[in-house]
């Protein structure tokens, strides 16, 4: 009897399709800000937190969100800025400590709050920053920056217009030196001073250059030529510029080859005794290098 009631419910089971555990049901609760960070910027505090848009089931809000700040457990309306996953807005102080916290909002629900950060003001001497000078190098853009005692923070930007709350680099001397730079691309750049543990000065202002390469590259060394009756064989040691796209031949001043060579050698098959080759380096911005003369001994 027990053996059918067994069977009975294992057809009835295997009939409904029960496969499993069933999936729990899908979050609507937004993440909360995991962390909120202050500081002074200038005379005012400068909030800032990173977010990405998940439940707390890490799957992607797809619908709209809002951020409710708490200044002092009283909501407040900053205009919020943001770039990315990067949010940010600037306040005043109030006579005492200003503390602060993220609730993450949809239409339907709300996250946790985040954790509290505060602040409190610290008088400091007002600065007039002079802006960046920036010089361009074979594979860089030189910061020149002011000879003060204070670290400086470096804000590498879209425009003269943007600003954004965290700095890309920090530099102790007069110089630094950005190597992340791509052909024909703009790069805007201004600084802080940190005065202070979280107090910084206001903004210099910004300046932009367009990155070009403009330095020809290191010429190749070491020519040879190697003779066998009408046909020459030129072989060059590579120039050592990382740029280098192939080089140029000539031969008594008129150019061989219209695409640059991506060997370091090249055979000439109509070679006349007397006839003079110079070897041109070539990088991706076409800059040119000094020759590299190759000739029979005589």
């Amino acid at each position: 009897m027990v053996f059918r009631l067994l069977l009975t419910l294992t057809l009835i089971i295997s009939a409904c399709g029960v496969k499993g555990n069933p999936k729990p049901p899908p979050s609507f609760t937004p993440s909360p800000v995991e962390n909120v960070y202050v500081k002074q910027y200038g005379n005012n505090p400068l909030v800032y937190f990173y977010y990405d848009k998940k439940y707390t089931d890490s799957n992607p809000i797809k619908e709209d969100i809002y951020f409710v700040i708490y200044k002092n457990e009283k909501r407040i309306n900053p205009q919020i800025l943001s770039k990315e996953n990067l949010y940010w807005f600037i306040d005043t102080f109030e006579k005492k400590e200003s503390c602060y916290k993220v609730v993450v909002k949809t239409k339907r629900r709300e996250s946790l709050p985040s954790k509290v950060v505060c602040i409190s003001k610290k008088e400091i001497s007002s600065l007039q920053l002079n802006p960046p000078k920036l010089e361009l190098v074979e594979d860089a853009v030189e910061i020149y920056l002011p000879a003060v005692n204070y670290p400086k923070n470096i804000y590498k930007v879209n425009s003269k217009e943007e600003f954004i709350p965290t700095a890309s680099y920090t530099a102790d001397s007069e110089k630094f030196v950005d190597q992340n730079v791509e052909l024909d691309k703009e790069y805007c750049y201004y600084y802080t001073l940190s005065l202070a543990n979280s107090v910084e000065t206001e903004k210099s202002p910004t300046v932009c250059t367009v990155f070009k390469d403009i330095f020809p590259p290191n010429p190749p060394k070491r020519g040879k030529i190697i003779v066998k009756e009408n046909q020459a064989t030129l072989i060059w040691e590579e120039s050592d510029s990382k740029d280098v796209v192939g080089y140029l031949i000539y031969k008594n001043g008129n150019l061989l080859n219209q695409i640059p060579l991506k060997t370091y050698y090249f055979t000439d098959k109509s070679y006349k005794k007397g006839d003079t080759y110079k070897v041109i380096a070539v990088d991706k911005a076409n800059n040119k290098s000094l020759p590299l003369e190759i000739k029979e001994d005589e």
